[in-house]
């Protein structure tokens, strides 16, 4: 290799080795976490999107007037759902759910996904924010053991 070929490449090798990873992630600043403005909402899957660095669960809510309102729920990244036995299969469209989520602060009708009930009783647990999501869960199932759930 003459040296005309050697002196790029040693330049490119040590920018690639020097270069900062670009982790284009975000805090959950942008969602209200505390627990006395949790949402939970019944409503049907509309999408599931099972993606990196995000998942997406959309779910369709019927409200008291009759009309239909989309919500859009933030879950953890495919490969932190798998270990967790989450996979693109786990919520399918037309599933009826109860979701609870920690709602977007400017108002959107979005949040940030804590706990996912399932038809048959079964929970998931599809986030990737600490303990919040297990720590709603407890908070749901004591507010049904005293018949107080959804108030």
């Amino acid at each position: 290799m003459n040296g005309r070929r050697v002196v790029p490449a040693v330049v490119l090798g040590g920018a690639l080795l020097t270069a900062t990873p670009g982790f284009a992630h975000h805090s959950f600043n942008m969602f209200d976490v505390k627990p006395e403005n949790e949402i939970v909402l019944d409503g049907v899957v509309k999408e599931w999107n099972f993606t990196n660095p995000h998942s997406w669960l959309t779910i369709t809510v019927t409200n008291p007037d009759g009309t239909q309102t989309d919500w859009s729920f933030e879950a953890a990244a495919a490969a932190a759902l798998v270990p967790k036995g989450i996979t693109i299969t786990t919520y399918k469209v037309g599933d009826k759910v109860k979701v609870a989520g920690g709602p977007l602060k400017d108002g959107r009708k979005g949040a940030i996904l804590k706990f996912v009930q399932h038809a048959d009783g079964t929970y998931t647990l599809p986030n990737d924010a600490g303990t919040i999501g297990q720590e709603a869960l407890d908070r749901w199932k004591a507010k049904s053991a005293k018949g107080s759930a959804g108030k």
